[in-house]
């Protein structure tokens, strides 16, 4: 149940099945071959709630998978509630989500196997931590889309600069959509003694922020979620306007696991080139079939009973649910990664250390500390 015609929904999709697929060649669940049903929720709450609806009356399934919108996600709580169908969301990131799972142990079947909204700030802030460190920085500028979803991203981000004692010296706002140059942010940042930009953008403006970076090389790090350009073809998008440029991605194949999961991939499907969300929905149904196998049983409560318990160590790290069932965050648990762009067009994953293919690179214009 999610946006299947999407790029990312298409992913999550094939990364079910290949899931499935592996769990029906060696005999199936509970000795029944698990069948995979479809509907297009197109991130809209009501065609969500028809989906579910057949999902759970016509059909009979025992979970489902995907969901991105946190509009849907919100609308099928109480749904969730009364059908006692484990849910694990590819996305749905809304703060207020958590809240109410939290708070009320009916939407207990609820599971994120994405960080939530908040946390979003720490894919960004973390690898920054690191960085500053290595590299001496303490100045540090933010820049955002103005728009409902960076509200506690920013939130939590300037928390997590204080706390670390970093300074401000920069904030700057993106209007969604509409950014034909970002020459005066960059400008304004420079001028403020930014030494590391701090970017959250969701809306396709990420790549104007690119080219214009490189073009204009100003005296600090690049340091940037951009959900667009979480993927291989942002090179060429941009005109190969990327070298040392830093991007906070949920997944890569950076562990043994995840690696063997992204051979499967490709020698279906074709190589992964953009990476929301394979690897996570792909731990969602092998943390679901484990939760069955270990309950003996297709039932809802049991499923979120161990789920809560025991979590998951998958390709993409150990998955332990908070109260509102978001996965904690950090070292031993589910962490993103940091990448970094290399001239000629290449990724190398440079942050977290155990996962890191190489050291960070400082752009040739960035004066060390």
């Amino acid at each position: 149940l999610g946006p299947v015609s999407t790029t990312y929904g298409q992913i999550a999709l094939k990364s079910v099945q290949l899931a499935v697929d592996e769990i029906n060649a060696k005999g199936g669940l509970l000795g029944k071959k698990i069948e995979v049903v479809v509907f297009d929720d197109n991130n809209q709450p009501d065609v969500a709630v028809t989906g579910f609806r057949k999902l759970w009356q016509e059909d009979r399934v025992v979970a489902i998978f995907g969901v991105h919108s946190s509009a849907v996600g919100l609308a099928l709580l109480p749904l969730i509630k009364e059908s006692k169908i484990p849910l694990f969301a590819m996305g749905s990131t809304s703060d207020a989500i958590d809240v109410r799972v939290a708070n009320d142990t009916g939407y207990r079947y609820w599971f994120r196997f994405l960080i939530n909204a908040s946390m979003h700030a720490l894919m960004v802030t973390e690898p920054a931590k690191y960085l500053a460190k290595k590299y001496g920085f303490t100045r540090v500028g933010i820049l955002y889309d103005q728009h409902a979803w960076t509200e506690p991203v920013v939130k939590r981000a300037k928390a997590e600069l204080q706390a670390a004692g970093l300074s401000l010296v920069y904030e700057g706002t993106i209007d969604p959509g509409k950014t034909s140059s970002f020459v005066p942010h960059l400008t304004k940042a420079r001028d403020a003694g930014v030494q590391m930009l701090l970017v959250w953008t969701a809306y396709g403006d990420g790549k104007v922020l690119q080219r214009d970076y490189y073009s204009m090389k100003p005296p600090f790090v690049l340091v940037q979620f951009d959900v667009v350009g979480m993927g291989l073809a942002q090179w060429n998008v941009t005109e190969g306007s990327l070298p040392y440029q830093f991007f906070a991605y949920y997944y890569v194949a950076a562990s043994p696991g995840a690696r063997e999961f992204a051979n499967k991939y490709a020698a279906r499907y074709g190589p992964l080139t953009y990476f929301y969300p394979p690897f996570t929905m792909y731990d969602a149904v092998m943390a679901w079939k484990t939760a069955v196998e270990n309950a003996k049983s297709f039932d809802g409560d049991a499923v979120a009973d161990y789920l809560e318990k025991h979590g998951y160590n998958g390709v993409s790290g150990r998955w332990v649910f908070t109260k509102g069932h978001s996965p904690m965050f950090g070292p031993g648990y589910f962490t993103t990664v940091l990448v970094q762009w290399q001239p000629g067009g290449k990724i190398v994953t440079v942050w977290p250390p155990e996962l890191a293919e190489a050291e960070p690179q400082l752009p040739p214009w960035v004066p060390k500390s």
